[in-house]
């Protein structure tokens, strides 16, 4: 079967009709999914001159690599022999006056992305007092150039993480043909979808692959939990692709407050 028939089958597909036949178990058993996955996707129009500015500012950190390896060469050394991302160790939200342009940009950025993971987590998670939580954050941003890729991982340490594209190649082209360059040798993950793979057994069985796939686009903004390992292929579009991202940790209604460094 050519790609085009194998789209227009896929497309055409109808839901399997659910069974409503009774079964002599249904008066005393039931099964529930008892751990679904929380992922929001939110389109999130910014003020131009703050798209513009963080722009400027994740693309200037991006170049930063040789200031890191002169300020903190005991990191930098670590994250190249391991692959780590070395310029994403920052936090845009800690020192917002160092970029003085972006200042109010970046304040007013910190403002939207609090707001949006308060509703993750009240819609999400359904904690009723998700305005009154104390939550933490480290803001980094994501850039890549023709044929990069984020290869898979998932974020240790926090509880959730907030994704928002902020460009996508060369804004003077049509985005579609930089979006789905090669596009039909591959229908179903597309030219640099974001992959999702929660890392825990399927519930659907025997469909075994539980995967997510998110074709980017400006303003998308998406959240999920911080365990969900998650890729992208390589972007081919011409120019650079742009994201920010926030690590976000709840620090209050919880056991944290007794904590203490251990001793030994």
């Amino acid at each position: 079967m050519k790609t085009a028939e194998h789209i227009i089958y896929y497309n055409n597909l109808k839901p399997e009709p659910v069974d409503e036949t009774p079964h002599p178990l249904d008066s005393f058993a039931k099964i529930e999914q008892k751990f679904a996955t929380p992922f929001m996707e939110s389109d999130t129009k910014l003020p131009e001159k703050m798209r513009e500015d963080l722009i400027k500012v994740l693309e200037l950190k991006e170049t930063a690599l040789s200031e890191l390896k002169e300020s903190n060469p005991e990191f930098y050394g670590m994250a190249t022999s391991k692959g780590f991302y070395a310029t994403t160790h920052y936090n845009l939200f800690d020192n917002p006056a160092e970029y003085s342009f972006a200042e109010q940009s970046i304040l007013e950025f910190e403002q939207i992305a609090c707001q949006m993971i308060r509703y993750y987590i009240r819609k999400g998670w359904g904690v009723q007092q998700a305005d009154k939580m104390e939550i933490e954050g480290r803001c980094f941003g994501n850039v890549q150039k023709t044929g990069a890729r984020t290869y898979p991982h998932y974020h240790q340490d926090i509880n959730g993480v907030l994704v928002h594209y902020l460009k996508l190649g060369d804004e003077n082209k049509d985005l579609d043909e930089q979006l789905f360059i090669d596009w039909e040798k591959s229908p179903r993950h597309g030219t640099h979808a974001v992959l999702f793979q929660d890392p825990r057994p399927a519930i659907s069985y025997p469909y075994w692959e539980k995967i997510h796939a998110v074709t980017p686009r400006i303003g998308l903004t998406i959240i999920h939990p911080n365990y969900l390992w998650h890729e992208t292929n390589p972007w081919l579009g011409e120019g650079t692709r742009v994201c920010i991202v926030v690590n976000f940790r709840i620090i209050s209604h919880g056991y944290n407050e007794l904590l203490k460094p251990l001793k030994g």
